[in-house]
């Protein structure tokens, strides 16, 4: 596998770009009517100067985690204020986003959202017309090779250089890549160590894309595809000394299975081994970051998905009732596209 030495990080871009969603998002606010509800009129005749998200989802009839996730993106650019925990218009929103102000906006608003993108069906989402996330969307050979180019452009860079720190690494066998895709991250593990070979769970589409896609990849003799939905009841076919999970464990994070899995992960290893989780996590490095976690989170619940962060503190807990230890961690660096946390675990 060919892996690009990168010279500018890619988040700078990748932050630029996901800007140019707000006015989509911004959109939508104004067609919930949120920004009239927040207005200094309407909290006047209330007698309120602010509303609790609560309130908010209560008189818009919204949906609640969609509309937590939108007025999180709002406050983050300054179009709401935040007073004692609850919210109101900064002035900016007061002034050009209130539909009946003297130089509102709203209809200028409406010329910069024509493009098709994530947010195109938010206000559904919002009025509690959920779509039901499909983990299919992974099945395309389009979608794969996306993924990889995307994991190129310093995430894979990032996790080889973590994971060739690992003392334990130089002296694994065995591999499990859970959810692994076509195994990009595989082929750039195993050509760091010549003793290693992996096996990547997936769906059977995602395999069969895998041994059409990487048929020609060097070292292609020493991945093992193995059609295994790990969330559809599969298990574990073998005992492994290293396990590699990626952008997985975001959904068991917030349902109340994160351990349950990882006990099922920790019998699946031999002792000693090591677990290495590479998932967004919820501390961004700085404002343009912060931003960009905030806008994929909502993203993420408008296409029916819970969540796409894993906090430290939940996944190490977790980790420990599981039986695991002696972690090493790496914070997220300004260098990848998303605020990315590294964490090693030791079967104890």
């Amino acid at each position: 596998m060919n892996i690009p030495i990168l010279h500018a990080p890619y988040s700078k871009l990748h932050n630029l770009l996901s800007v140019s969603y707000l006015p989509k998002v911004i959109h939508a606010a104004i067609e919930i009517d949120l920004f009239d509800l927040l207005s200094n009129t309407n909290l006047q005749l209330k007698g309120r100067e602010s509303y609790s998200v609560e309130e908010i989802t209560e008189a818009l009839q919204t949906a609640p985690s969609v509309t937590k996730a939108l007025i999180n993106v709002l406050h983050k650019v300054e179009l709401l204020t935040m007073v004692h925990g609850e919210y109101a218009l900064s002035t900016m929103a007061e002034e050009y986003l209130v539909k009946t102000a003297e130089a509102s906006q709203v209809m200028m608003m409406g010329k910069f959202t024509g493009s098709q993108g994530p947010f195109d069906h938010l206000v559904d989402s919002l009025k509690g017309e959920k779509p039901t996330f499909s983990g299919r969307i992974w099945e395309s050979k389009e979608t794969a090779l996306a993924m990889e180019q995307g994991a190129k452009a310093g995430g894979l860079q990032q996790v080889l250089q973590f994971v060739k720190g690992i003392p334990q690494f130089a002296h694994c066998t065995k591999m499990c890549d859970v959810a692994g895709n076509i195994g990009y991250y595989s082929y750039a593990l195993i050509q760091e160590n010549n003793k290693l070979v992996s096996h990547v769970y997936d769906l059977p589409k995602v395999c069969q894309n895998g041994r059409e896609l990487k048929r020609e990849e060097k070292d292609y003799d020493r991945v093992v595809y193995q059609e295994i939905d790990l969330k559809q009841g599969g298990d574990f076919v073998d005992t492994y000394d290293l396990v590699f999970v990626s952008h997985f464990l975001y959904e068991y994070g917030v349902n109340g299975q994160l351990v349950d899995f990882l006990k099922r992960v920790h019998r699946a290893m031999k002792p000693g081994g090591v677990l290495i989780s590479n998932h967004i996590c919820d501390e961004a490095i700085d404002q343009e970051t912060d931003l960009t976690l905030a806008l994929v989170e909502l993203q993420t619940r408008v296409m029916g998905y819970p969540t796409h962060q894993l906090p430290e503190k939940v996944l190490k807990e977790a980790l420990t009732e599981a039986g695991f230890g002696d972690f090493t961690v790496q914070k997220p660096t300004s260098r990848h596209a998303y605020p990315t946390l590294l964490l090693a675990a030791v079967k104890q």
